[in-house]
């Protein structure tokens, strides 16, 4: 499974795994079980420094019509996304432009700036 995510309910937080190639349906797959495990309102940090984006910036759009939807019903928390490559910075930077009237996402470089970030994001 190219992401894999634990809820920790004890500090409120998601912390998420992706790597090897991601596709659009590997992102709906997460949001959907994240979904399903109610952690869609929790802060989220994703590892992705050992992902390879395989996905277009349609796909960018699909995901982000899938989270204008999810809003609809659920809030969404802040999610920081710490990538590997230019591509995958640009692909979550266009994802948080996208978003920036339905939920904060960040992309970063590092997990540490990435931290710092959710922990004050939304505050």
């Amino acid at each position: 499974m190219p992401i894999t995510f634990v809820v920790d309910r004890a500090k409120d937080r998601i912390t998420a795994t992706a790597s090897g190639p991601v596709t659009f349906d590997d992102i709906r797959h997460h949001l959907e079980t994240e979904r399903a495990a109610r952690g869609l309102t929790l802060p989220e940090l994703i590892d992705g420094r050992g992902a390879v984006p395989v996905f277009t910036s349609d796909d960018v759009r699909r995901v982000v019509d899938w989270l204008r939807a999810a809003a609809k019903t659920s809030a969404l928390g802040p999610t920081a996304v710490v990538v590997g490559s230019d591509v995958g910075y640009g692909m979550m930077r266009m994802l948080e432009i996208l978003l920036d009237d339905t939920a904060e996402v960040r992309p970063f470089r590092t997990v540490d700036e990435a931290n710092m970030w959710l922990t004050h994001a939304g505050a």
